[in-house]
């Protein structure tokens, strides 16, 4: 509607049980990450099993859609240096927020809209949900509305919006630049 894309850090098992979803996805050219197999709080998990998460969504994301980013969000936010040794080791990148709406526990579209309001700077990699890590079908139209409302509203400021990707590539073309 905005013509805004964003990046989606998909669960393994809900892109197992609805590849469909991911590939509509993709199609309205949104970019997809990982977001773990199960979503785990990795802080706690052996390196056996961290690889084992990253792996299977990994592959979960492939046989869904073929070759997607290898951007990586960890669940929770949970790190420490074993899991980013494992992810880049996997050739993942991991990436983090710095503005949330707190919506995983869904309050309505106004707090959402002030929590994200409150933290915008520009630049940001901005934190909302789609969904819901213990089970698919999470309602998210409070979500949804303050989306909306908040592209509305930062549009008419001229902000930009960019996935993921388009934040690093323009990072590494800034990068080169001053070279």
């Amino acid at each position: 509607r905005h013509n805004v894309r964003a990046t989606f850090f998909l669960i393994g098992r809900f892109v197992q049980q609805r590849p469909d979803i991911v590939r509509e996805i993709v199609k309205a050219g949104h970019v997809t990450g990982n977001h773990t197999f199960t979503h785990p709080l990795l802080t706690f998990k052996s390196a056996a099993e961290i690889r084992k998460e990253l792996t299977d969504c990994c592959s979960a994301i492939q046989d869904a859609i073929g070759e997607h980013s290898n951007l990586f969000r960890p669940p929770f936010g949970g790190r420490r240096p074993a899991v980013l040794r494992i992810a880049h080791g996997l050739g993942l990148w991991p990436v983090m927020w710095n503005v949330t709406g707190y919506d995983w526990n869904v309050p309505s579209a106004e707090v959402i809209e002030r929590k994200v309001s409150r933290q915008i700077r520009g630049g940001d990699v901005i934190l909302l949900h789609d969904g819901g890590h213990k089970q698919m079908g999470a309602d998210r139209t409070q979500t949804v509305l303050a989306t909306d409302h908040l592209i509305t509203r930062y549009k008419s400021e001229d902000y930009d919006f960019a996935t993921i990707q388009q934040m690093l590539e323009g990072a590494q073309a800034l990068s080169a630049i001053r070279d």
